[in-house]
């Protein structure tokens, strides 16, 4: 079977390049001591337990962060990145702008096949969340590629369950 050029042009558009975890390394050799977590806002210090932990704990998250995790509901994720480095605390990639709860909600839609995939090693996190569900009723959720850039994520790219 010969593929007109169209076609091939067609298939080179819709090909995507999906990050990988050594496509963005991070050092690896922090050592500490871990720095005291810093409870600046009324937010943050909604969760003083969970964060306050994380500095007892090795870093689990591009070189030198403690990512930790907490629930907020029977379908609901939470979760910080904390600097075991300077004690500093962010949301989750796709936590809230604004503060209190939603600040940390990392998947409103925490079902079957949600969670995320990180390394020490990389600067990488998958995130997977959302509510689709097929014909069969299993959850289909978004798949998230988000870039840790020190203070902040940035979306490298969003997969959409295939339909």
């Amino acid at each position: 079977m010969r593929m007109t050029s169209a076609a091939l042009i067609f298939v080179a558009a819709t090909m995507v390049v999906v990050p990988r975890f050594e496509d963005y390394p991070s050092p690896t050799d922090w050592r500490g001591p871990a720095a005291t977590v810093k409870l600046i806002t009324s937010s943050e210090r909604m969760f003083r337990t969970r964060l306050t932990e994380a500095d007892r704990m090795p870093p689990n998250f591009a070189g030198h962060y403690r990512i930790v995790h907490w629930g907020c509901g029977s379908e609901c994720a939470a979760a910080a990145i904390v600097d075991l480095q300077s004690g500093k605390v962010y949301p989750p990639p796709l936590g809230g702008k604004g503060e209190g709860w939603d600040r940390w909600i990392s998947c409103a839609s925490s079902f079957e096949g949600t969670g995320d995939e990180f390394g020490i090693d990389s600067r990488l996190m998958i995130v997977r969340c959302g509510a689709n569900f097929d014909a069969q009723g299993k959850n289909r959720p978004d798949v998230y590629y988000m870039l840790w850039e020190g203070s902040g994520f940035r979306q490298l790219l969003r997969v959409p369950p295939a339909r």
